[in-house]
């Protein structure tokens, strides 16, 4: 299935079997940092502090960035996700750990499904197939994200980082992508 990487807006199978992902919200936040202000600081080879709320607030905005455009969670988090379902859905940002409440709209209210009512296919990536109702709007809800970041994640945040910082007063980076930023996205 192809899947909108930058805005999880829909996706859709080659046989025509459509999801739209309506809402995503975060219930429970991240916790965990991937890179601290001391490990970007030296990344940067910064060694002042007048740039910290700046750089710190590159990580987050960086690592939101990549989330959203790999479709995975760097850190555990837990997200309740509305969707219109046909069939199946692949859930958003993987891995997905554990998925607690399956619901349907009833038109009045949300109604929970039970074990049986839907199927969980996969490990990292939990393909839930619908076995009792098909379209209709669902909401899921579940954890996802790594307990440890794989370092490959932590260097492609860090490069954004980089990428960032270096072009925070220009257009360079809406014109013509640096190394840094194609790197980061690989």
């Amino acid at each position: 299935p192809f899947l909108c990487p930058l805005y999880f807006s829909y996706f859709c199978t080659n046989n025509g079997i459509m999801q739209i992902v309506r809402d995503i919200t975060t219930t429970v936040a991240p916790t965990a940092e991937v890179v601290t202000l001391v490990e970007a600081k030296n990344y940067l080879r910064v060694d002042y502090n007048e740039d910290d709320d700046l750089i710190e607030a590159l990580i987050n905005t960086a690592q939101t960035r990549l989330e959203q455009y790999a479709g995975v969670a760097m850190t555990p988090r837990t997200l309740k996700v509305v969707a219109y379902v046909d069939s199946f859905i692949e859930l958003p940002y993987v891995p997905t750990n554990i998925i607690s409440k399956v619901e349907y709209w009833d038109n009045a209210t949300w109604v929970e499904m039970q074990i049986g009512g839907y199927e969980i296919l996969g490990e990292t990536t939990k393909k839930i197939y619908m076995t009792s109702i098909y379209q209709n709007e669902f909401r899921f809800t579940y954890t996802c994200g790594y307990t440890t970041t794989p370092q490959t994640m932590k260097t492609a945040l860090l490069k954004m980082v980089s990428d960032l910082y270096e072009y925070r007063e220009s257009s360079v980076e809406a014109t013509k992508p640096s190394a840094n930023l194609m790197t980061a996205y690989e």
